[in-house]
């Protein structure tokens, strides 16, 4: 995302904070840098600081480089290694014969929307009718249901298949084959207790499994179901389907490495050329420069809007900007979505400021945040504990009160497992599921007050205090001098960035101060001019205008990477994630 992008999502999705200053121990960042670059069998020709980047993540000989960047010709591995993939195969090829009706049941988020349109457009080509589904947020809520095998099985449907959930619907099967209709299940969740009995279960984390990767997505669940079907046909499968496969793999902050780090690379060369009306629709009104797409587009203006369906009105409506191929109705769809999603933001941002005085309201901070309100709307509840997770350091979960019953998102820390926490309350819960970063519960309204308690007990028992300190992990210290335009290549290459492969932090030391200005309409971000060495840029700090004091002449700054078109194609610019006055 270059530096136009950036301000203007920052404009958009932060508008000048009105925060109160907060006393919590650990506040401020500790930057954690790295020790010395040790021995490595790289190259003499990759550069001191991009050497190091390389070795903290495990990258220290010249052939883990090679696979890293250039991966072998062995992804996406065979389908049929994971376990179950046979029967579901089988069972497919049963129904393309018969011309059964399949229904596609997805997730309401944009792995669930993108894995779903993988299976409705792989299946439809074979010639296959298929009804695709996804459930209401407020309606219907999360997961498989007995009135959605109903609606299915009202219209012909004889066999579902799942996506992005349906490990825990043990009852819910069971429901559809007592009304003659088999399920096929895929789901990267954590099975509970065992599995459904189902068709088959297509999800790696099931025990016992030796697929040579566990952590894909619904969305790349979804692309290996049907690159199984495509070679079980001695079919070639599209390329096209990689779109959606990437899409849904960045959008679920799944481990960008191995298999999914080829979807993501693959899919966004894809992405940048993409013949779907619905997306060229999408970037038109998102200002999204096709030439210029990345994993970090995807992130932060891509799947917003996407999701924003899902929050707020149906997710029908985003599934049909990406499968149409009528440009009158992507672009009415893309209208939509881009007012759905100004609409969330709106909501967001008045719902954070509920949230944040409830936080204030605690006092004393407990381990883990637990707020509950009437005024919390399910769609954004996770957006908000994300935010509170990232303003004090700790757990959140948001609790939006609806009557008798009442959904909550959470969101945590890296050396937090918050669905453990909440499979510790199991017993006051409707339901609950997600990962160790992100989970939901359902849970009786009045049993809220019980809830937190357990939650807080919990947490103060199972995570360390010095979990809670923000500590900003530096990969590198380079001279400004240095970072040229040979280490930029370098970074490039290390694309996409996700989870388990983040941007690179880089920290320099004592660069001095050109120049200054404020930037914002509350003056909140802040413009510097820096220099090291003969190396100059600009480096940017959002929300960050009030840590300056204009009386600094050096400065200690970290940092990410990124473009800077002002300066024309190519420049690049420093994101400062912290600075401080240089200590000499």
């Amino acid at each position: 995302m270059d530096l136009v992008a950036i301000i203007r999502c920052w404009s958009s999705a932060n508008p000048a904070r009105t925060d109160k200053p907060v006393t919590i121990t650990g506040r401020e960042k500790t930057w954690s840098l790295p020790s010395a670059l040790g021995d490595h069998n790289l190259s003499d020709n990759v550069p001191a600081a991009i050497a190091q980047v390389l070795v903290k993540r495990g990258i220290d000989t010249p052939q883990k480089l090679a696979s890293f960047l250039d991966p072998p010709h062995r992804l996406p591995y065979d389908p049929l290694r994971i376990a179950g993939m046979d029967d579901a195969l089988k069972r497919l090829y049963a129904a393309v014969k018969a011309g059964e009706r399949v229904g596609v049941f997805g997730d309401f988020d944009v792995d669930g929307i993108t894995g779903t349109a993988i299976i409705s457009e792989g299946l439809s080509s074979l010639g296959m009718p298929v009804i695709p589904y996804l459930p209401h947020r407020v309606d219907e809520g999360h997961g498989l249901s007995n009135a959605a095998i109903d609606t299915l099985a009202a219209q012909g449907v004889t066999l579902i298949i799942t996506v992005d959930c349906g490990i825990t619907a043990f009852d819910e099967v069971d429901y559809a084959k007592q009304r003659g209709v088999d399920v096929i299940i895929t789901d990267h969740h954590l099975p509970h207790d065992g599995v459904p009995n189902a068709v088959t279960s297509l999800n790696p984390k099931i025990p016992g499994g030796d697929y040579p990767f566990i952590d894909l997505c619904g969305a790349g669940l979804a692309f290996k179901l049907i690159q199984g079907l495509y070679d079980f046909h001695g079919q070639p499968w599209d390329p096209e389907l990689l779109e959606l496969a990437a899409l849904g793999t960045i959008a679920d902050l799944v481990p960008l490495l191995d298999e999914n780090r080829y979807l993501v690379k693959e899919g966004l060369r894809a992405l940048a050329n993409t013949r779907r009306p619905g997306l060229r629709a999408l970037y038109s009104s998102a200002r999204i420069d096709p030439e210029d797409i990345s994993a970090e587009t995807v992130s932060f203006q891509i799947s917003p809007r996407l999701n924003s369906a899902g929050r707020l009105g149906d997710p029908m409506d985003s599934y049909r900007l990406l499968t149409t191929s009528s440009p009158e109705e992507a672009g009415a769809l893309a209208h939509k979505l881009e007012s759905l999603n100004l609409e969330r933001r709106a909501v967001s941002a008045e719902a954070y400021e509920i949230a944040d005085q409830l936080v204030e309201d605690l006092g004393e901070l407990p381990s883990i945040i637990v707020i509950s309100d009437e005024r919390f709307l399910r769609g954004v509840s996770g957006l908000i504990a994300g935010r509170l997770v990232d303003r004090y350091r700790r757990p959140a979960i948001v609790i939006a009160v609806e009557g008798e019953f009442s959904v909550a998102s959470g969101r945590s820390i890296p050396t937090f497992n918050i669905a453990a926490a909440m499979e510790s309350c199991e017993d006051l819960l409707v339901r609950f599921g997600g990962h160790s970063q992100a989970a939901g519960l359902t849970v009786p309204t009045s049993a809220i007050p019980q809830l937190k308690s357990r939650l807080v007990a919990y947490c103060a028992e199972a995570l360390e205090t010095p979990g809670l300190i923000q500590t900003l992990e530096i990969d590198a210290v380079i001279d400004l001098g240095d970072l040229n335009v040979e280490a930029v290549r370098w970074i490039n290459d290390l694309e996409p960035f996700g989870p388990a492969n983040a941007r690179p932090v880089f920290a320099s030391l004592g660069a001095r101060v050109l120049e200054y200005a404020h930037m914002g309409r509350e003056q909140q971000h802040l413009r510097l001019r820096v220099e090291q060495n003969g190396g100059q840029f600009t480096a940017l700090a959002f929300n960050q205008g009030d840590n300056w004091k204009p009386a600094t002449q050096y400065v200690d700054l970290a940092f990410t990477i990124t473009n800077d078109s002002y300066r024309g194609k190519g420049a690049i610019a420093l994101k400062l994630l912290d600075f401080r006055p240089s200590q000499g």
